[in-house]
């Protein structure tokens, strides 16, 4: 698949799922090579571009991760990244290990949520205080002067009543709407447009496995 073809779907789809066979690599190789398909493949908080993500117990996990607060159960909807000033484009998800208590990703497009214009304005308007450490700033979900939906409970911290309202119609609507599953198989991969897509992990009280590996790409 060139890399018209590729981008093209995802951006109309918001999402495209292949496996690493179909698409001419093998495990090792295909998160960094198709995400080279998409743009410049970043490298996350480990230092590394291919970035392993295995769930972990909230007592063993990472001070900054999701896995802090929600262990091995659901993680909720959000965009990849959010805590940068521009979140990934795309993210690229290939499956090492499905795991013995296999949990999908969940997704759900953000024009599928049916945001009227006036709430529009009141995610434009509602501040948050997205936490990076110094590198902490204020934004908002939406903005005129921007692309990207940047959504995540888990770094940015509502600034009054206005941005929990805001927080908690994504969250309703989400529900309301519904999402898409992609459950897992080894060799499967997944390409997430991440300026209008949010993802999670699990449906239910579903719990993942510490044998779980996906292995994921940020690209910008």
């Amino acid at each position: 698949m060139d890399t018209n073809n590729l981008s093209d779907r995802v951006l109309r789809d918001g999402w495209f799922k292949s496996t690493v066979t179909e698409m001419g690599h093998d495990m090792r190789s295909a998160p960094e090579n198709i995400a080279k398909l998409l743009g410049n493949p970043v490298t996350g908080r480990s230092g590394r571009k291919t970035e392993p993500l295995i769930p972990t117990k909230q007592a063993s996990a990472n001070a900054k991760s999701l896995s802090v607060v929600h262990g091995l159960g659901s993680f909720p909807m959000h965009t990849d990244g959010a805590h940068r000033l521009q979140p990934p484009r795309f993210v690229v998800l290939a499956c090492a290990s499905p795991g013995t208590s296999p949990v999908p990703t969940i997704m759900i497009r953000f024009r599928d949520l049916q945001i009227s214009a006036s709430e529009r304005q009141r995610l434009e308007a509602a501040p948050f205080l997205v936490r990076n450490g110094r590198r902490s700033f204020y934004s908002t979900i939406c903005s005129p002067s921007r692309m990207f939906i940047r959504f995540d409970a888990g770094c940015m911290m509502p600034q009054g009543a206005e941005s929990e309202a805001s927080a908690s119609l994504i969250a309703h609507r989400a529900g309301e709407v519904g999402f898409t599953p992609v459950h897992w198989r080894m060799g499967d991969v997944l390409v997430i447009d991440n300026w209008n897509v949010l993802h999670g992990r699990g449906l239910g009280a579903t719990e993942a496995s510490d044998d779980r590996k996906l292995l994921r790409v940020s690209v910008q």
